[in-house]
Formats: C-alpha cells, structure tokens, sequence
C-alpha cells in the first residue's frame, strides 16, 4: 500500500473518530507536511526523523501549539499503523514529551473595553453590528454564528429577562445561549433589513448566500486594522468569558454558556479575570499607603525625611539614552569548544538548539551563551580529571567529584547544580536516542540551596524612594517621565526588568488599569495591576506617545525601546539620588512581595503577582517582618484570651466578657467556655 493510500484510510478512520470536527483535516494537512520532510517507508520512519521534522518546524516560525498538534497527528498516525497491520509491537517513533515539548501558559487574548468602543465606532453596517454583539455579548463561536438560523431565536427579549438562542455548537453539542435585550435590539435592525431569501440562515453575503466563516474573518480582520489592532473572532469570545467574570459570574454557569465539557477549559478563558486578586492587590496597596502616610505624620526626630539629597530638580534626568541593539543574532555554533570531543560537542550542541525556540527572540543569544559557557566550564574540567570521548562515559562518581571541587573552591550550590542539570538533561536525550548512558548518574542529589533572606528594602528606604520619585511626576521633561513610568511599574507590579523591557502597547489596558506580561519566566503568561500611583505615572508618560500596538511600551523619546542596561542604570540612579544604596530591579521585586504579605495579602495571591510556579519560591522572595508576627500574635491572644476563662486576676478583665464569637469561629470555643463557668 503507497503512501497516498495509507492516508486516504487515515482519514476515512478518523471520519469515523472525529465526526463532524476540523481534527481530521488538520491531522491529514499534518501528516502531508511531514512526508513532504521525510521521503522514507513508514517501518523506515526514526526517532530521529520526528526530532528532524519538529527543528524544521521550529525553524519555519510555526507557533509551538502548532508544532503540538502536529506531532500528535504524527503519533495517532502511528498508532493507527500498527492497528492497521496487526503488529501492535510495532514501535511508535513518537516521544510526545520529547517532540512537543513544554508548552507556553497563556492567557486569552482579549481585546479591552476601549478597544471595543474604537471597533463600535467603525462597524456601521447592521449585519456586521448583529454577528458582533453575537460574539461579543453571547460569547458564540463564529462557527456558531454562521450556522444560526432565524428560527433558532427563541422569542423576544422583554424589559428584565433576555432572549434566548438554539445554538449547534462544538462537537455536534446543542445549547442555550442568552443574549441582554440592548443586543437583541441590534439584531432585530439587521432583521428589518435582511433580505427576502429562502435560506434560512441569519447571516447572508451580498449575493444572497450564506455568510462563512471566513467572510466574517475577513470583515473583522478589516475592521481590526482601521483601529490598528489585529482582531480574530475568537477574541471576541474571551472578551465576552472576561467580561462576564469581572461582573461576578460563576465559572460553573459561564461554563455552560460557552459550551465546555470541562471546567478547566473554561478556567482557561478567565485567566485574564480575576476580580478577587484585583480586590485584594489593591486593598494591600492602599494599606502600604495608609501606613506610609502614618509614619510620614510622626512627630518630632520620628518623621521619615522626604528625600534623601539636599537639592532636588525634578525636570532634571538621571539617566541618558542608550543606541538602541537590534535582535541578536544566534551564536556561531561551530566555534564552541573545538577542543573537545566531537560527541560532546555534538550532544551539547544538540541539546542547546532544541531548546532555542523556547525562549523569547530577544533572550535566545543570551540564553545560548549562558548556557554552552555552564557546559565547557564542565566539560573543561572533566578533561582535566578524567578525559572521555563521549557524554555516556560519565559515572555517578565524575558527578559527585565535580560537586566536591566547587564545594572546597568556595562556589555557591548553584555553582554545580545547574551545569550538573544541563549535563543530565543531555545525558536523559542520548539514553532516549538510544545510546549508551552508566545508569547511576541518574541517582545525583543535588547540593541544598541555603536558606536565604529575600533582599527587600526596608520601609524606610522603600519610603524615600517612592516619595522620592513620587515627587517627579509632575516634570515635563520626557526622559524624567519614562524613568518615573518604569520604577512605579517595577516597584508596584513586582514584575522583572527583562519582562518590562519588552512590555508592548497592546499589552497595556490602561482602562482597566492592568498589564498582560506575555511568555515570562517558564513561557507563562500572567496578569498584574497597576496601582493608582503607577496608573498616573503612565498616563503622564503616554501623553506623548503615539506608536503603533505592536511597539515597545517604554521607549526613548526618538523612538527607540529601552533596554536591560539602561532600565538597570535608571533604578539605580533613583535609588543613589534619594539616598537609598544598591537598588536595583530585582530588589524592588523583592520588597513589593515583602510588603504585600505584610500588608495582609495571601501568599497564594502573592504567587500570582509573581508568576511563581511553586510557592515555595514565592516564600524567598516575601519575608513576614517581626513587627508583623508581633501584630498577629496580639490579634489571636485577645480572640483567644476574650474567649476563655482569665488565668490570672491581674490584668483587667474585659469589660461584658466573654465577647462574642465571630461567625467564622468553631462553636466548639463556646461549649468549652460554657462548662468553665459551670464549673467555677
């Protein structure tokens, strides 16, 4: 059986599989892709030909989820052979883990408040307002749209209750949707105005058939750019899930609205909302504030000075701009290390190149060279202890020696873990490839990390500097607002200098007074808000911005986008000119999470701000301060002494003790209390 024909059963069987769904097409498109890259018989096919065939998708640009879908149309193809021919121990060259690698944790992309008012503007037409305010206010598909019939608007909408829809949605699943009578009424004048036609679809195109999928694609790609923003239905649908969840909707009925199976799906298009985590930031905010103010109010030698410098000039700048450095371009690869061996140099190689496109374009020549610089700095000193020709020759003992020998040079335990970690990640890819690797390098502990301090500043520095910088904000010199902009968005949404380097236009929604950070530490998306101090130092700073969406957020005044070295430079001049030592970006990081928990934040909540994977990471960088522990402690004792029986007659009793037991208390404190006084 040819090629052609194995695909022609590959699609007829996943017909069968995926009735009614774009999974087949795809998968077939897929599989055409990769024998047009691999010209070998099927048996034929090679671990190695799937890592080929996925660099070379990597290589064309394709998004990673892309890459994903691929390969798992590429591993359901394999597996249908080896049904197909009755050999089920055929082996299946496909290692998903391997081949589809981690994949980014983004959020949904949304499009902001303001920017629907600016679409609203510019669609005039009735039908193209009506299928809008379908995705928009009913969050349906725009397969669903296109399929929606007159006769699937079930009745009218009245003064307090919507008009419901009969929507045939994904994976041949029929639900209700509702739609708010402010959206019916912009259906019902495209209705007045349809023309007479024997289609029953809704929507019609200028020659009387039915509007597809990619007219309204086309249309909304069109409007998009007259307001300078590139625009997909599908975003019109996590508006509405983002929308819906600001307002208070629970996920559960959301999830129904939109046609989910799963609640995790759903979760998915309210990551972008999370009213409560808003409340809660700025709550803490307000109360790092009240406390500033408080201790500001002190009299006498006890009141915080305003500034740290004798003379003060706020239109005077503290940093002058850098050239601006194009994308750099990747590493020479064949300069690396010739000195050693060829099968090292090709498996560190190897491995350092597939691991490229998961950093950021910006990041992939800094992160190469960090990297290959961890292995030769090995590899160099293996060579001078024990020389091999290949990785598989390292024993558990050449791991552990290595670790010895930075312990006695004085190294810090990262010092050794993370090349150590590198050198087992190679030595996991040649064991997969199938080539030899000593089996007890894989029981290597790693040394312990010490248990440090995070790096916060105190409040009194934290003080100074902000009062300090709050001081600028009403210069008029443009490089002084582009400083005052980027230490308020530092110091107030915790986020990292190389994140806020490459911040965008369209990642800001002022409005709404939030910032998307996209593809941070780990490739995860996540959402942090803007405090009203950092809200006005932008709006002053955008004053006299006019660059496109996709421009950089922070940017000289000839246009230029800021780098690290001078968004380093720039905190640390803010900090020596208030007469705060050694600030940098990161120690900002560090002391918002500190006084966030502080000022009463969860540490779940923390995390989030953060981006942390773990929480224990989060725990490094926020410290519960003494004065903290203090406060709490207080607080439980007179709960818990107001509620029991006095150990001693000393202390003044409260007065109309015992006091009363909040709602959130167990009744038990009450039973236990109730047969002390019996018994007394």
């Amino acid at each position: 059986m040819d090629q052609s024909e194995t695909i022609q059963q590959f699609e007829q069987y996943l017909n069968r599989r995926f009735s009614g769904r774009r999974t087949p097409k795809d998968y077939v498109s897929d599989i055409r892709q990769f024998t047009m890259h691999c010209q070998k018989a099927w048996r034929e096919v090679s671990l190695h030909d799937i890592d080929e065939f996925v660099d070379w998708q990597h290589g064309s640009g394709l998004k990673p989820a892309t890459v994903k879908r691929r390969v798992a149309a590429l591993k359901t193809f394999f597996d249908f052979l080896a049904e197909e021919s009755g050999e089920v121990n055929w082996p299946n060259p496909v290692r998903f883990k391997r081949h589809a690698g981690k994949q980014p944790r983004q959020l949904p992309r949304d499009v902001s408040n303001e920017r629907v008012e600016q679409l609203w503007k510019v669609i005039v037409a009735p039908r193209d307002r009506a299928w809008f305010v379908l995705m928009l206010r009913a969050g349906l598909r725009v397969g669903e749209v296109v399929r929606l019939k007159i006769e699937d608007v079930l009745g009218a909408a009245g003064a307090n209750q919507a008009v419901s829809l009969r929507v045939w949605g994904k994976g041949q699943k029929e639900r209700v949707a509702w739609l708010s009578s402010d959206a019916y009424a912009v259906l019902q004048e495209w209705l007045a105005v349809r023309p007479p036609s024997d289609e029953p679809y809704i929507f019609l195109n200028g020659r009387g058939r039915p509007l597809t999928v990619n007219g309204i694609q086309w249309l909304l790609r069109s409007y998009g750019q007259q307001v300078g923003i590139h625009l997909t239905p599908h975003q019109l649908r996590h508006t509405f899930a983002r929308q819906v969840t600001e307002a208070g909707m629970p996920v559960t009925s959301l999830g129904k609205l939109l046609g989910h199976a799963q609640i995790t799906t759903t979760q998915i298009y309210t990551a972008s909302a999370d009213p409560t985590l808003c409340q809660a930031y700025q709550q803490a905010m307000a109360q790092l504030e009240r406390t500033a103010l408080a201790r500001h109010e002190l009299p006498g030698d006890q009141a915080l000075q305003p500034y740290g410098v004798e003379t003060f000039n706020p239109n005077q700048p503290l940093t002058s701009v850098i050239a601006s450095v194009p994308v750099p371009a990747l590493p020479d690869w064949e300069q690396w290390a010739p000195h050693l061996p060829t099968g090292i140099r090709q498996a560190c190689l190897e491995y350092v190149k597939s691991q490229v496109h998961n950093w950021k374009p910006q990041r992939r020549r800094r992160r190469a060279q960090d990297l290959l610089g961890k292995l030769r700095g090995f590899w160099d000193w293996q060579m001078s202890q024990r020389p091999i020709s290949s990785p598989g020759e390292l024993t558990l003992a050449d791991l552990q020696a290595f670790q010895t020998a930075q312990i006695t040079a004085g190294k810090k335990a990262s010092a050794s873990n993370f090349p150590l970690s590198l050198v087992l990640n190679i030595l996991r890819l040649q064991a997969e490839a199938g080539r030899p690797v000593n089996a007890s390098v894989f029981r290597l502990r790693p040394l312990p990390r010490p248990d440090a301090l995070p790096r916060h500043l105190s409040f009194e520095e934290s003080y100074r500097l902000e009062n300090y910088v709050r001081a600028r904000l009403n210069t008029s010199q443009p490089i002084c607002q582009l400083e005052n902009a980027c230490f308020f968005v530092l110091a107030h949404t915790g986020m990292r200098s190389c994140e806020c380097v490459e911040l965008t236009f369209q990642d800001l929604d002022l409005h709404a007074g939030r910032i998307i950070i996209r593809q941070g530490k780990g490739r995860r998306d996540r959402l942090v808000y803007l405090s009203s101090t950092a809200h006005t130092a932008l709006s002053l700073y955008l004053v006299h911005c006019t660059h496109p969406l996709t421009n950089a957020l922070f940017a000289y005044p000839n246009g230029h986008p800021v780098n690290y070295r001078w968004l380093h430079r720039c905190i640390t001049a803010l900090g020596k000119a208030a007469g705060v030592p050694n600030v940098t970006p990161h120690r900002l990081r560090h002391t918002l999470a500190t006084n966030l928990l502080n000022a009463g934040m969860k540490i779940v909540d923390i995390q989030k701000i953060l981006g942390h994977e773990v929480i224990t990471t989060t725990m490094i960088y926020a410290r519960v301060l003494d004065q903290t522990v203090e406060k709490d402690y207080h607080q439980a004792m007179r709960w818990i002494e107001g509620q029991q029986f006095p150990f001693s007659s000393a202390p003044l009793l409260v007065e109309n003790w015992p006091l009363p037991v909040p709602e959130d208390r167990p009744i038990s404190a009450i039973n236990s209390r109730t047969t002390l006084d019996n018994s007394v």
